[in-house]
Formats: C-alpha cells, structure tokens, sequence
C-alpha cells in the first residue's frame, strides 16, 4: 500500500524537475536583444530614364526639342553597409522531439553607403547619340522584420534561421551627372545635381546563429534587399553660351534589388 505513493510522488517529482529544467532553459532563450551588423555586397542592373526638354532658339519650327533618353545601370555595382537592429525573441515552439522554433519580432535600421550606378542610356531623337547618367546614391531603410530561428538536434550552439521584412527606404543621389560625348564637358543637371525619394522596401534573409556566451551571439547571413521603383527631379542645364538651356530634368529608376552578405553580434539582455 505505501509503495504505490511513493512511486506516484517520485514520479511527479521527476516530472516537476523536468518541467522546471525546460522551463528555465526556455526562459533563457526568450528576451529582448539588439545587434549590430556590416557587411558588403552588390545592386544588381535596373531600368533608368531620362526626360525632360531642350528650349529651341526663337523662330525655330518648334519651341522645344523633347529628349528621352532609356537604358539600364551598370550589370552590377559594388556596396558597402552597416546597421543595428533591436528585437523580442519568444520562446521555442516544439516541432517534434527534437527541433523548435523561436519566433522574433526586430526594428532595424539598414545604412548602405555612397555606390555610384552608371546608365548606358539610348536618346530619342536619335542623332543626339547615348547618354551616360550616373548616378551616386545611399540609401537608408527601416525595417521590421519577422524572424525565426530553429533548434536542431545537429548543435546546442548554432542553429539556422530565416527572416522577412517590409519598410521604407530613403534614396538620396548627390552630384549626379549626365554626360554625352557629342558635349565634352557639359553636366546637363548641373543646376541642381541633387535629388532624393522615399520607397516600400522589402527583405529576405537567411543564416546561421553561433553562441559565443549566453548572452552573446555571433550571426552570418545572406539578404536580398529589394527598394520599389524611385523618381528624382534634376536642374535644368544652364550653361549661358555653350549649350542651349533646358527644362529641368526627370530621372525615373526601377527597382533596386541588393545581394548582400552580412554578419554581426547580437547581445540578449
């Protein structure tokens, strides 16, 4: 008759030390973090047009001459990033025996520095030849993103994850230029060579996570970071005496897609 209690008390006991063991290992994991992050990378080619209007002496048959010029950047143009991040890691949902999953909500914030794209750019009329727009831009975004990190049965110490995100990303191009070889010289933003514009921006990313302490975390990762098409609004050319003025100029940019290979540390509080 007394085997029977201490049996059941031995088992709820083993059983409440399993529950407290699991949730104390759980507790660990889940808290508030932030991290830091750099890395490098490229923005792959996209469609770039110019418009805009050459003012026609007087008593020529037209009052303007309109020019459009259309191409596509550079087929890949080297970047250079950095940022910080701060987010909320939950605790692992089981998925079997021996995997989870630790869902995370972050806010980061993404600095990709000056990288300069240049169009090969076809004009119509034709007889005016090819324009070349370059166009030095940097970029920063905000970004909230939904992350979600797997424990494996492979390792206690790295465990992969994947993340999406959606934001806004601000595009600033200063001292852009546009260049034709029929005119040596001549800047046909030159007025006013500085524009900028807000996007929808959106992010994948996936990598591997390395605990350096309990608290420590070292990241490596693959993004691709995509920014919705862009316009800008250049000055006209003004060169009294060696180019007849013009119009302001409007540049439109497709969208903007970045590969970018980083790696950073994450401190949970």
């Amino acid at each position: 008759m007394t085997r029977k209690p201490l049996a059941l008390f031995a088992a709820l006991t083993a059983i409440t030390a399993v529950s407290a063991a699991h949730a104390q290992s759980t507790s660990e994991k889940e808290g508030m973090y932030a991290g830091v992050f750099g890395g490098v990378g490229a923005v792959t080619a996209t469609g770039l047009q110019q418009r805009g209007a050459v003012i026609l002496p007087p008593g020529q048959p037209l009052p303007l001459l309109p020019i459009d010029a259309q191409g596509s950047t550079s087929n890949s143009t080297s970047v250079a990033l950095g940022g910080a991040q701060l987010g909320y890691e939950w605790a692992g949902l089981r998925l079997g025996t021996d995997w989870a999953m630790r869902p995370a909500a972050e806010l980061e914030g993404i600095y990709i520095g000056k990288h300069s794209p240049t169009g090969e750019m076809p004009v119509t009329p034709r007889f005016l030849g090819m324009q070349y727009v370059t166009v030095p831009t940097t970029v920063g975004a905000i970004m909230g993103n939904a992350i979600f990190t797997f424990e494996t049965p492979y390792s206690n110490a790295i465990f992969p994850y994947l993340g999406i995100g959606a934001g806004v990303a601000h595009v600033s191009i200063k001292g852009a230029d546009s260049a034709n070889p029929g005119e040596p010289g001549i800047n046909h933003f030159n007025s006013d060579p500085d524009a900028s514009d807000t996007a929808f921006a959106m992010q994948f990313k996936a990598g591997l996570k390395g605990e350096i302490t309990k608290r420590l975390t070292l990241f490596a990762e693959y993004r691709r970071l995509s920014i919705h098409s862009t316009s800008y609004k250049f000055g006209a050319t003004d060169y009294p005496g060696l180019h007849l003025p013009t119009h302001t100029w409007k540049v439109d940019m497709g969208r903007q897609n970045y590969n970018l290979f980083v790696a950073g540390l994450q401190y949970k509080f």
